[in-house]
């Protein structure tokens, strides 16, 4: 466990507690017969320090592996340690800021949820059952039985601030029906992205900055508007791809090859380039031949896609769909239109 990823210590100094004692989050140490190896291995390395001996890598290392299967309980919750790694390094005041927002949930006041960073699994089980859009934009930690029951939530959900996503937790998510907004992620491991690809609705990544290439073969399997927002560019094997996307595709990318042009204009669906700055002529070609529309946004020139000036639209002449064009310029030499 590295330092930074070490659990923090205001929500843990307090395990042997009851869970209500005092301010602390009540994390209890699972009784388990791990946690009786560790104390034997502790045990071993501490006789060994008393007389002077050097201690045995291979007593460390048995150490470290007993360790990664401890449980702890979290308010009936059990979570492992690789789980409480991942829990936000909350101090006081937010701890019980925290608990004061959980009392308001139970009452069936649901005003600062946004302003929650940690809930319980009961928490969660109460906010599935709310009928409208949750934002839960400031939670950091989502274990795996939250996001369990989280899923069964039949509305958008929304984690802006959610940085990690655990596969497990992915797998749960997928089963959700409603907007999906993982804005915060900014990585997602191939067997996530193959979870989120089930997910049928919005699905918001636009925190990633880059996809594998096996990460783009699976959400290309997703059904519904993708948005991949923070992608400033494609190769031309992810281009490929998502151009298998069975629905609309929204991307920031800044410049687009021929070649990812022509991939781009088979997908099936709207496509969205929001910030491109430059297109090639015949990058614009391939563009045409995209049978839906496609929404073109920045500095791009409007003769590059042989479209009349017609206030913010433009209707290409061979495109099947429509291309619409805001803030573009009027000619090559880069001069916006006010």
């Amino acid at each position: 466990m590295t330092m930074t990823e070490r659990p923090n210590e205001n929500l843990i100094k307090d395990a042997t507690k009851k869970p209500e004692t005092g301010s602390g989050m009540g994390f209890k140490m699972v009784s388990s017969p791990e946690l009786k190896k560790l104390a034997e291995s502790i045990g071993v390395v501490r006789n060994v320090i008393d007389h002077n001996q050097p201690v045995e890598l291979d007593h460390l290392q048995q150490i470290r592996e007993i360790v990664k299967k401890l449980t702890v309980d979290f308010y009936g919750e059990k979570l492992t340690m690789k789980e409480l790694e991942r829990m936000p390094n909350l101090k006081e005041d937010e701890i019980r800021k925290n608990k004061k927002i959980w009392e308001e949930i139970k009452r069936g006041n649901l005003d600062n949820t946004k302003e929650v960073s940690l809930i319980t699994s009961e928490i969660a089980e109460i906010l599935s059952r709310y009928h409208g859009s949750l934002n839960l934009n400031s939670l950091k930690f989502l274990s795996n039985q939250t996001a369990e029951h989280l899923s069964s939530h039949q509305n958008d959900l929304n984690f802006r601030d959610l940085a990690f996503l655990s596969d497990q937790a992915a797998e749960h998510l997928s089963r959700h029906e409603g907007s999906l907004n993982l804005l915060g992620l900014k990585f997602i491991s191939d067997q996530a992205a193959e979870y989120l690809s089930r997910h049928q609705g919005d699905l918001i990544l636009s925190g990633l900055t880059s996809l594998s290439d096996k990460a783009a073969e699976y959400l290309s399997h997703h059904q519904g508007k993708l948005f991949l927002s923070g992608l400033t560019s494609l190769s031309d094997k992810i281009a490929e791809q998502l151009s298998r996307h069975q629905g609309a595709l929204s991307l920031n990318i800044t410049s687009i090859s021929d070649k990812v042009a022509e991939h781009l204009s088979h997908l099936k669906g709207r496509l969205f380039l929001n910030r491109l700055t430059s297109l090639s002529d015949q990058a614009a070609k391939y563009l045409e031949r995209h049978e839906e529309e496609t929404r073109i946004q920045e500095n791009i020139e409007q003769d590059k896609l042989r479209s009349p000036s017609n206030e913010e639209v433009g209707y290409s002449a061979r495109h099947k769909g429509i291309i619409r064009l805001f803030n573009f310029s009027k000619n090559r030499k880069g001069k916006r239109r006010k």
